[in-house]
């Protein structure tokens, strides 16, 4: 969110092939202190070709569209923004809600189911601005011989199992504790770390270079299992 006269707003853009609809969407938007509508487009193709360079918080989408539907819309555009559809056919409200949509504005909505909608929206773009904030700050409590150890999620630079024991790499150090790896697994953010061989967790931020085969962190050097090789490369290139 954006910061505008003391006011955190929410940017947004707005999709839609009949004019009246887009004409409510600006109406309603400017009786919300908290939205600032940047663009509105009758056009999907436009959108598309707009979401490619810029990244709105917002976008309300159109579904019931000529040329292509809401639904295709978001799957053309990588890494879109959260959506709230909009549409005349309550029929596609189970298919909105597949692809995680905040919410489903069944026309003619009015102004209060909008605000509402909208808030939805500010309450979930809040819980994800404070999952980043926090990422730098998590931390791991693990138990080191008689003692536990709080090792920042940050500052590891993998895990390695040896036996029934995980060495935890932490820069130039290294803390050994009693457990599975895949327990210490579980314990981390999967969009922070992958597993890339039977004995092996990395963290994506701490990779140099890499092959369908082979990590390097640092000075280190990384197998990749081969069952691990497809999710890996997957996640790399995604």
């Amino acid at each position: 969110m954006t910061q505008t006269n003391g006011v955190m707003k929410i940017t947004c853009i707005a999709v839609d092939d009949e004019p009246i609809a887009l004409e409510i969407i600006k109406e309603y938007c400017s009786k919300i202190p908290s939205l600032e509508l940047i663009k509105v487009f009758d056009n999907p193709f436009e959108a598309i070709a707009f979401l490619e360079v810029h990244k709105p918080e917002l976008v309300f989408f159109d579904i019931n569209m000529p040329e292509m539907t809401g639904i295709q819309l978001v799957g053309r555009i990588k890494d879109c923004p959260p959506v709230i559809f909009t549409t005349a056919y309550s029929k596609f409200a189970v298919e909105s809600y597949n692809l995680d949509a905040i919410d489903y504005l069944l026309k003619p909505f009015d102004f209060d189911r909008f605000y509402k909608s909208v808030q939805k929206a500010k309450k979930f773009l809040e819980a994800d601005k404070d999952k980043v904030l926090s990422a730098d700050e998590a931390f791991i409590i693990v138990k080191v011989e008689y003692k536990n150890v709080k090792i920042p999620i940050s500052e590891i630079t993998y895990l390695e199992a040896m036996d029934n024991y995980v060495k935890i790499h932490v820069g130039n150090t290294y803390h050994m504790t009693q457990q599975s790896l895949k327990k210490l697994l579980n314990q981390l953010p999967g969009e922070q770390f992958c597993r890339v061989h039977k004995s092996f967790v990395v963290p994506f931020s701490k990779i140099n270079f890499f092959t369908s085969t082979e990590i390097t962190l640092g000075k280190v050097k990384i197998p990749v299992g081969r069952t691990y090789q497809k999710d890996f490369m997957e996640k790399m290139e995604a």
